[in-house]
């Protein structure tokens, strides 16, 4: 009766591995700072670091995470309050810089 109990959360936590999106980086900006993760040159990494402190967003913690597609084009997913204005700003950016 208990083994059902077990069995049901592992099951769902290896769909979720199986389903959930694989992220090439992740950039993460707050007020104490910016961290890039995942597979970045570490000169690239100096170059988004010191773009995010340039800039003024209107969010104070945002979260940037991005892969290629099949045809090698860059995808970004957002998480934060940013005006579409600066999502664009920020996609321009990172196109030139990756």
């Amino acid at each position: 009766m208990w083994l059902k109990y077990l069995i049901v959360p592992i099951v769902l936590y290896v769909i979720w591995l199986a389903v959930r999106p694989r992220y090439e980086f992740q950039i993460r900006t707050s007020a104490g700072g910016t961290q890039v993760t995942g597979r970045i040159a570490k000169h690239q990494q100096h170059e988004i670091v010191g773009y995010f402190q340039d800039i003024h967003l209107s969010a104070e913690s945002v979260t940037i995470s991005g892969w290629r597609d099949d045809q090698k084009r860059l995808k970004l997913r957002f998480r934060g309050r940013l005006s579409p204005g600066e999502r664009q700003m920020i996609r321009n950016f990172l196109l030139t810089v990756l």
